[in-house]
């Protein structure tokens, strides 16, 4: 029977559309699955770019689409400092109670643009600060022209916040307008809703922050003297930052910090490298502090550090804090000077990494039990990364 004008259309329309469409022809997809068959921790997915540009050599007009539900997920190409061979497609998931995501790159929808989930930047209003933060967490740390007023400080301070929304621009501005009204209740130490600063870094590590272990004693650097931005999002946001020399019982070290936040996530990735002569090695210490009233908990064999301290501002709940050893680390637990601290030996050159973050008892950790049961399941993920697998033909 032969066919009508109208359906032969149809079909000529369609052929011509796959023809067009390699995405249709081939049918590339990413399939992404906890090996274990377990839910997930939202987190981001890292795929070699050189890899991605076997199945999609135009992945920078690309975005991640879950083939299932058809959301957008925020993906960023990633150019390493280390070079090309460490690029990286970075896509932020959540494999839930699926257990497995299933994943198309469909062309960008400039119009209507995914919003960055990550943001930074140095905060001019208060010297230099620089503060970083994702939709859970905010952080800040301290600079040469704060140093220069007397403020010296190496530890890394905590914002608590209980908003998915960024929060560095608001709590300068409003407390910058307390200042200047003689207004103390426009204070960022001052919880509006949003959430306050009721974390003391003072002279401890804060949250994460590094030192030298020696002799029973903590040997820390002064502010940072540089700072460079490596990528700002809209996956990852992470910078570098560079201490001038100090002396460790003896021995001139000198460091630098290498900080990275990912969308979804209460954790900063560190990795820190130390330098020195005469030893053949030292033992570098991140730490938290720990203030009266805390409560201090070392799980799963000495390889997770979790705090559920008291902030300033009694008021203000609990401020959970803790650091993740990386799995190819092998740090023992110290403490000092009412700090907890994980100790790496190290040789010089040699960069050691670990995570550390925070929570607030008034968003989403309301016990310490949440926050430990947080940090347990993240290290579990780290043990167990993600199964990744393409569907479909590579492009020639």
């Amino acid at each position: 029977m032969p066919l009508s004008i109208a359906r032969l259309l149809l079909l000529t329309t369609a052929a011509t559309a796959i023809f067009l469409n390699p995405f249709l022809l081939t049918a590339q997809r990413l399939i992404v699955s906890d090996p274990r068959g377990q839910v997930r921790l939202p987190e981001v997915i890292e795929l070699p770019l050189s890899e991605v540009r076997h199945y999609f050599s135009d992945i920078e007009s690309r975005e991640a689409v879950n083939a299932l539900t058809h959301e957008r997920l925020a993906t960023q190409v990633y150019n390493s400092p280390d070079g090309p061979a460490h690029d990286l497609l970075l896509i932020a998931a959540h494999v839930n109670t699926s257990h497995k995501l299933e994943l198309n790159f469909v062309p960008k929808d400039n119009a209507h643009p995914i919003a960055p989930l990550v943001f930074g930047r140095e905060a001019t209003e208060r010297k230099d600060d620089f503060a970083w933060e994702n939709q859970l967490v905010t952080y800040r740390v301290y600079g040469p022209a704060l140093e220069a007023t007397g403020e010296i400080t190496s530890g890394i301070d905590v914002w608590s916040k209980r908003v998915p929304n960024f929060v560095i621009d608001r709590f300068y501005k409003r407390d910058a307008e307390g200042a200047r009204t003689h207004n103390p209740a426009l204070s960022y130490h001052k919880d509006d809703g949003v959430g306050l600063d009721s974390y003391l870094v003072g002279p401890t590590r804060g949250c994460g922050g590094t030192g030298v272990f020696s002799n029973g004693k903590l040997w820390i650097s002064k502010n940072y003297t540089h700072l460079r931005i490596i990528s700002s999002g809209p996956v990852r946001f992470e910078f570098e930052m560079t201490y001038a020399p100090w002396d460790v019982d003896g021995v001139e070290v000198t460091e630098i910090k290498r900080i990275t936040l990912d969308a979804g996530t209460h954790l900063n990735k560190i990795q820190s490298t130390f330098t020195f002569k005469g030893p053949e090695i030292i033992h570098p210490a991140a730490g938290l502090a720990v203030r009266k009233g805390a409560d201090v908990r070392t799980l799963t064999k000495g390889r997770i550090l979790s705090v559920w301290d008291t902030p300033q501002d009694p008021s203000a709940g609990r401020i959970g804090t803790a650091i993740i050893e990386s799995l190819d680390q092998d740090a023992t637990v110290g403490e000092v000077e009412s700090q907890t601290l994980l100790v790496f030996p190290v040789r010089s050159g040699r960069p050691f990494t670990y995570y550390a973050g925070s929570s607030w008892s008034k968003a989403d950790m309301p016990t310490q039990q949440a926050w430990d049961n947080y940090l347990q399941s993240t290290l579990t993920q780290l043990e167990h990364p993600l199964k990744i697998e393409w569907q479909g033909k590579q492009q020639p």
